[in-house]
């Protein structure tokens, strides 16, 4: 019997949920309450949208605070503990404009966690939290499924962001995911109480930016990363598409947990932390 699977769109691109041995009914509404958290996240956490908490941020004049709602506080930490953990080759405030006696290490605004509150420190502040935003409404959804019960699901949100708990077939493999090397064979990564992420001129133009340069990153085609939680490895994907190789391996070594893969210059498939064997052992079909 075929697993109810549940489609939405939002936050440009499209989202997916498998849910397996549910009633059909319950899943629906389920994925329904799943859908209505995912727009209400992108109300707040989009810059596109002209009252978002994160364009009203972007609004403020230097010195200007606001106090914000506990997802964006949230989303807005987690960022900045991978913008530290990477030296910046992840860093969602870097078009911003900075002042000149701003040090260059501390970010363009200043959050404090007890308050809620967000002051800018820039003349003009640029929030993105594109790469990592989805990421984090994948783990909100991924609460809320448990909250209803779910012991098993697939999340996925475009084909960059890929989130799983439990396991597909019961049979303690998890669930089916992948990496794709310069030949077009596909690795398989199973997937279980963690997420995947890639990024890549592949799927997303040559728009990657590397933020320590403000110049468009060159380094890879494509680089994925594996996390315990799904706005980690959104952020980190981006990072390692920038980091050169030791860098990568670097953070992978500091943080258990995390796994890197990218396509090196000719083609070939790497990995580093926990994608490492899936590299180097896993099995390979033809994409």
């Amino acid at each position: 019997m075929n697993a109810p699977r549940f489609q939405h769109e939002a936050m440009a691109t499209f989202w997916e949920l498998t849910l397996p041995g549910a009633d059909p009914a319950y899943a629906r509404q389920a994925a329904q309450a799943a859908f209505r958290e995912v727009d209400r996240l992108e109300g707040e956490l989009s810059r596109f949208i002209e009252h978002s908490v994160i364009s009203r941020a972007n609004r403020l004049p230097p010195g200007g605070t606001l106090t914000l709602p506990p997802d964006v506080l949230a989303c807005l930490l987690l960022a900045a503990e991978v913008s530290v953990a990477t030296e910046r080759a992840f860093d969602p405030a870097f078009r911003s404009l900075r002042p000149p006696e701003l040090p260059p290490e501390l970010p363009p605004y200043f959050l404090d966690p007890e308050t809620h509150r967000l002051t800018s420190r820039a003349e003009r502040l640029d929030l993105d939290l594109g790469a990592v935003g989805k990421g984090y409404a994948l783990d909100c959804v991924a609460d809320l499924l448990r909250e209803w019960g779910f012991t098993t699901a697939h999340l996925n949100a475009g084909s960059s962001s890929v989130l799983a708990f439990g396991d597909e077939s019961a049979a303690g493999a998890g669930w089916a995911a992948g990496l794709v090397d310069g030949d077009g064979t596909r690795v398989a990564v199973p997937l279980q109480d963690a997420s995947l992420s890639g990024s890549g001129t592949d799927e997303q133009g040559e728009h990657l930016m590397d933020p320590r340069t403000g110049q468009p990153a060159a380094v890879r085609p494509r680089a994925w990363a594996l996390a315990p939680s799904a706005a980690q490895a959104d952020a980190l994907s981006t990072a390692f598409f920038v980091l050169e190789e030791p860098q990568i391996r670097e953070v992978c070594a500091a943080y258990p947990g995390i796994g890197a893969a990218w396509l090196a210059a000719d083609g070939s498939l790497r990995g580093a932390g926990t994608l490492a064997a899936a590299v180097a052992t896993g099995q390979r079909t033809r994409a």
